[in-house]
């Protein structure tokens, strides 16, 4: 992690489904807020799922950089997943 564990960089990304255009946007709270989130935006703000996943077992792990950047990675793309299957 970043000095003093610092949050990790989010990832933001803009989709279109059936016409209208969404925010997927993943962010990291850093170590000592363990968790990751993950939010579905419409309509310039409005929050229509949310998903949060706590990492507090790996803090202290050698890799924690790397695993919470994977965890983040596959949280995004589920948020991918949900909104295509509705």
């Amino acid at each position: 992690m970043g000095k003093g564990g610092s949050p990790l960089l989010g990832y933001n990304t803009n989709v279109r489904h059936k016409g209208k255009l969404y925010h997927i946007q993943t962010e990291d709270s850093g170590v000592h807020h363990p968790h990751i989130i993950t939010h579905l935006f419409a309509d310039g703000g409005r929050i229509l799922a949310s998903k949060k996943t706590s990492y507090a077992e790996h803090v202290g792990a050698e890799d924690l950089k790397a695993t919470v950047k994977k965890l983040m990675q596959g949280q995004h793309k589920a948020m991918f997943i949900a909104l295509r299957d509705g």
